[in-house]
């Protein structure tokens, strides 16, 4: 990888450095904004597809525009700036905008847009996923991978650590989003009947009714009456109660405030998706205010591996990619996992990293038309997610590194609120005597060293 051209613009919060590079497949690769060692950071890749050789420019504004002016210039995502890196990957289609369902065009990635809420706007052909591992092999270390469609019309899917919207979006959809993979958030939308799912009182969805056992407890005044949605003169987006609605049910369980960010994407998020924002976030962020890496043994040397995984939800996981990289790397734990990647040395549990989202859940944008369905929801049986191993260099993992993968139930997830992961077995060992977590699937130690020679250049 070679840099031809580099240039920084200051501002009184942050630091864009615009670092040029060619990458492996003849894309060019652009660190939009750059905070810090990418270990260190929540680090988003942005890919286009349908971006012909004269819609580069158009590329470049429209990630501006969603994304480094839109999503990152406003509110949660704005006050924690420093907390992010971004890169953006120039990929040019043959052809100018994407597919259709009755329109096949010759794109990077062959997504198609189906302009449909029932089958999630954007869809993924047989090739799209391969076709995003082998983009993005000149970033390193990937927490999120956006495409952009250049597609004018509305509409966007979520699937697993990888977001697929349109050039016709507004940015405040994006945040909405991202609310679910950084912190797990639940979405709010009340569409019909009641919940019947096992009882949850966690985040910003709960089944208690009780001011003082719904797990915001402490944010609610003692004003403010509980029920809360007949209370008179309350801010709808600041004031937190008890409201019913909540994870797409009508009654049953009940969201902190009357309209949030996970509502109803225009708000900001609401004092509790908030917090937990805040919280999921605030490793990444330089110190004093909370960068754990950077303050842990400054001047010791470490590498990491940054793992891009198949998961499946009944085969083995399958590695499509591992990258050595230098530096420090924050581990995901400060979240209420979905999901949980316990990696063993030698076969003796040594370090875990959470999925605060299930990878599995496919969601599709909001229909403004027909806001009262809420986001489309179905599940996929294969995902592909993104891992970062810690202290640890090919070589030694392909030696004595193994993986489990561990679901977590979901009228367990509280447990997981005050646990500290110092004794990585004894964690386990207590999550599963509690029947918090199921093993879904396993790479043991002489399997993984397969998998990880096999995807070495």
């Amino acid at each position: 990888m070679k840099i031809f051209n580099s240039a920084a613009r200051f501002s009184a919060t942050s630091v864009f450095c615009l670092v040029i590079m060619c990458a492996a497949h003849g894309q060019t690769v652009t660190k939009v904004v750059d905070h810090g060692p990418d270990g260190e950071k929540l680090t988003f890749v942005v890919l286009g597809d349908g971006y012909a050789a004269g819609d580069q420019t158009k590329f470049a504004q429209d990630v501006n525009r969603l994304l480094v002016n839109g999503v990152f210039g406003h509110d949660f995502y704005k006050d924690n700036f420093p907390a992010f890196n971004m890169y953006r990957v120039d990929l040019v289609s043959h052809e100018s905008g994407v597919s259709s369902p009755s329109d096949s065009k010759d794109t990077a990635l062959k997504v198609i847009y189906s302009g449909d809420w029932s089958r999630c706007w954007l869809e993924e052909s047989r090739d799209t996923d391969q076709l995003i591992v082998d983009a993005t092999v000149g970033v390193k270390k990937i927490d999120f991978v956006l495409i952009i469609a250049n597609e004018a019309g509305y509409g966007g899917c979520q699937r697993g650590g990888r977001l697929y919207i349109t050039a016709g979006d507004d940015w405040d959809v994006v945040a909405h989003e991202y609310g679910h993979g950084i912190a797990g958030l639940y979405d709010e939308y009340s569409v019909s009947g009641a919940y019947s799912t096992p009882p949850i009182n966690v985040k910003n969805c709960s089944t208690v009714t009780s001011r003082t056992g719904v797990s915001w407890a402490k944010l609610i005044a003692s004003t403010t009456p509980v029920p809360s949605d007949k209370a008179k003169g309350l801010d709808p987006n600041q004031t937190v109660g008890i409201f019913t609605g909540c994870d797409y049910a009508l009654s049953g369980i009940y969201r902190p405030v009357s309209d949030c960010r996970m509502k109803s994407n225009t708000p900001h998020f609401c004092p509790v998706c908030l917090g937990l924002m805040n919280r999921a976030v605030k490793p990444y962020l330089p110190t004093p205010t909370g960068g754990r890496a950077a303050a842990a043994n400054p001047g010791s040397p470490t590498k990491y591996v940054n793992l891009v995984v198949r998961m499946s939800l009944t085969g083995q996981p399958q590695i499509l990619r591992a990258t050595q990289l230098d530096g420090r790397v924050v581990p995901t734990t400060n979240s209420i996992p979905a999901y949980i990647f316990a990696f063993s040395k030698n076969e003796k549990p040594s370090f875990v990293q959470y999925l605060p989202d299930s990878p599995f859940v496919v969601r599709g944008f909001v229909d403004p038309r027909h806001p009262e369905k809420g986001e489309s929801l179905s599940q996929s049986d294969s995902a592909t997610v993104i891992v970062n191993v810690p202290e640890t260099d090919i070589s030694s993992a392909m030696q004595n590194l193994g993986l489990q993968v561990y679901k977590v139930e979901p009228d367990a997830a509280s447990m997981f609120k005050e646990q500290r992961a110092t004794d990585v077995g004894s964690l386990l060992n207590a999550l599963i005597k509690n029947k918090a977590i199921a093993l879904q699937s396993e790479l043991p130690k002489s399997k993984m060293g397969d998998a990880l020679r096999a995807v070495q250049p």
